[in-house]
């Protein structure tokens, strides 16, 4: 029944040699890894008016919100420049990872690597969070039931990613256009009303009833306060960047050629990321629209440009939602890729690299899940909670990034390549004073909890290592041949008491050890009695040892024997045989003590006995 489920949820399994053609098209490429970058939009610019409405500028931050879009937009042009040379020089994927492990060493790939963990976890939470909120805007939901919908919403995109790579592509990719063009609907509607005055208000209005802030009365344009807002604003609009290095981390799931295609693709979702946002910044100050705990800018922006009810509104709010929850994919193509990178370089545990039936790494896609599913619930879906959290790793991981990049192309000269080397420079200076100013300010917020996580990381990584080196150093053979040298063996049946199931039990030990001894450990006297009476009969020639227990505990006698059995034949391997009976169906295990599994479950971790168990298997 499990199996059937299975294959109802997921699939039929896939063949391994079908690996190649599970890759990506750009078409669906766009769709999964541009589904972050473009949610992004949907609160960018809300987190840039945010920043600014808690100043003394409060009634000019429409104003103010403009130069700072424009500025991030040229930041954003600088990191996609520099994510392409990432692609083409690490076009086995890992971006901000590969880059600092190669470029930068140990530690500052490990810092990479857990900024990235982070940010995969977040952007599923984020994501996800805010299309609850988007749906919470319109009214139709209570904004009580965020957690419940999130959760919800978490557990349909893990099942579609379990199907596949392609399968998810088909799925995001109608929705992902769908958003794009409500979105260029939007700015093209709303752009026309603003510059026209045909809409709720006429951008000249909106520049009347404005105070520039170097006029009468105010702190003048270049005072330090002033510098001081604008960064602010600046550092919280760049969360319109997150999403952008997914592309590089997942360089194979692309078609051949890959760098090509992942390259092309990084182009054109930089192009439509960009312009969305600056159109949505620029349509929030023509229509003066300011951020309110009860309805997000977008939705804002939307009611005022279709009208309040309008097909088209809804039509918006719900693509929004949408998009907002599919960027959660993003993180499902790359998480696992990057869990199979680290787990590669033994960061992490190995079976993060097992392929499952469906082609993809269902260990690391589980394990987003369970970590994303955390997150949202401690944090009740809270958007404005989660992005501090979330922008840190995402700026950090650039950092790196472009920071090894200046070093490749220094060994790596071409033509032209000081110019490139001054861009990987400029942005990692931007992006590095970016995350600084988002972890000061941020950090009661809860931006100290990304603080505490990367080291934290970073322990879980050098244990794991540790622990995988030191595997590799007991296991590894000698260089010189080894021949066994024989051995007598003595085989343990532990017999509770004599029935079917203990026979087969018996019967196996004489086969695979020269000496045999059963072991029973008297609780009850007349039990006891009446195995001694049947043993003769029934034994198989095997003599049985009594083992008392004047305090009732069947394991503490048994260990110490099995012991004193091991220093009595020097050289010998003891073999502990447990009989078990199996019942038809699992419920009735409950009407069954468990004392077989405990006893093998402390055999486990003691050096030098082997633990068989011989099944009887029971049929009503």
């Amino acid at each position: 029944m499990l199996k059937a489920l299975k294959r109802f949820m997921l699939g039929s399994p896939l063949a391994s040699i079908r690996e190649r053609h599970e890759r990506l098209s750009i078409p669906l490429a766009l769709a999964i890894f541009a589904s972050d970058a473009l949610s992004s939009t949907a609160y960018a610019t809300e987190e840039i008016l945010l920043a600014l409405v808690a100043t003394a500028y409060a009634h000019q931050a429409n104003l103010l919100s403009v130069p700072i879009a424009l500025a991030i937009l040229l930041l954003m042009a600088v990191v996609v420049i520099s994510y392409r040379q990432v692609i083409q020089a690490f076009p086995e994927g890992g971006g901000s990872y590969e880059v600092a492990k190669e470029m930068l060493g140990g530690v500052p790939s490990q810092v990479a690597g857990a900024a990235l963990i982070i940010d995969y976890v977040l952007t599923v939470a984020v994501s996800i969070s805010a299309g609850v909120a988007a749906v919470t805007s319109t009214g139709l939901l209570p904004v009580g039931s965020k957690v419940w919908l999130a959760l919800l919403f978490l557990i349909v995109i893990t099942l579609v990613n379990l199907r596949g790579v392609r399968e998810s592509g088909k799925v995001f990719a109608f929705p992902a256009y769908t958003f794009i063009a409500c979105m260029l609907a939007l700015l093209a509607v709303g752009g026309w009303q603003c510059l026209t005055g045909d809409g709720a208000l006429d951008t000249r209005q909106v520049l009347e009833t404005q105070s520039y802030p170097f006029t009468e009365g105010h702190i003048p344009w270049m005072s330090g306060a002033m510098a001081l807002v604008l960064l602010g604003g600046f550092s919280h609009g760049c969360a319109a960047l997150t999403g952008i290095e997914a592309i590089s981390n997942g360089v194979k799931a692309f078609k051949e050629p890959v760098a090509v295609n992942a390259n092309r693709t990084m182009v054109i979702m930089g192009c439509i990321l960009g312009g969305i946002f600056l159109g949505v910044t620029f349509l929030a100050f023509c229509l003066n629209v300011l951020p309110n705990h009860s309805e997000t800018v977008i939705s804002q922006v939307a009611r005022q440009v279709f009208g309040d009810g309008s097909p088209m509104y809804f039509m918006v709010q719900l693509m929004t939602m949408i998009i907002l929850v599919l960027a959660a994919n993003t993180s499902y193509s790359g998480f696992p890729r990057l869990a199979t990178i680290l787990a590669q370089d033994g960061l992490l545990p190995r079976q993060l690299m097992s392929v499952g039936d469906r082609l993809v790494y269902s260990n690391g896609i589980m394990a987003l899940a369970v970590l994303s599913a955390l997150l949202i619930w401690l944090y009740q879906a809270d958007t404005h909670s989660l992005i501090p959290l979330y922008a840190v790793g995402v700026f950090l991981s650039f950092t790196l990034a472009q920071a090894g990049m200046v070093r490749w192309h220094k060994q790596h000269p071409s033509s032209g390549w000081r110019g490139r080397q001054l861009i990987n420079l400029l942005g990692a200076v931007v992006t590095g004073v970016v995350t600084v100013i988002l972890l000061v300010e941020k950090w009661a917020a809860g931006a100290w909890i990304v603080g505490a996580a990367i080291p934290l990381f970073m322990v879980v990584f050098n244990t794991i290592q540790r622990h995988y080196a030191s595997i590799n150093k007991q296991l590894s053979l000698p260089k010189d041949g080894y021949c066994p040298i024989p051995f007598e063996h003595t085989a343990l049946v532990l017999v509770s008491t004599l029935h079917r199931g203990t026979i087969p039990a018996l019967e196996y030990a004489k086969t695979i050890a020269t000496k045999v001894e059963a072991v029973h450990v008297e609780i009850n006297p007349q039990s006891t009695e009446r195995l001694r009476q049947s043993w003769d009969a029934w034994g198989c020639g095997i003599p049985l040892t009594i083992l008392k227990s004047p305090y009732r505990s069947i394991t503490e006698p048994l260990i110490h024997y099995i012991d004193e059995v091991e220093n009595r034949y020097e050289h010998d391997i003891v073999t502990v045989i447990v009989p078990e009976f199996v019942t038809k169906r699992f419920w009735h295990n409950f009407l069954h003590n468990q004392t077989s599994l405990l006893i093998k479950t402390l055999l486990r971790f003691r050096k030098g006995k082997v633990v068989t168990t011989v099944r009887y298997y029971l049929d009503e």
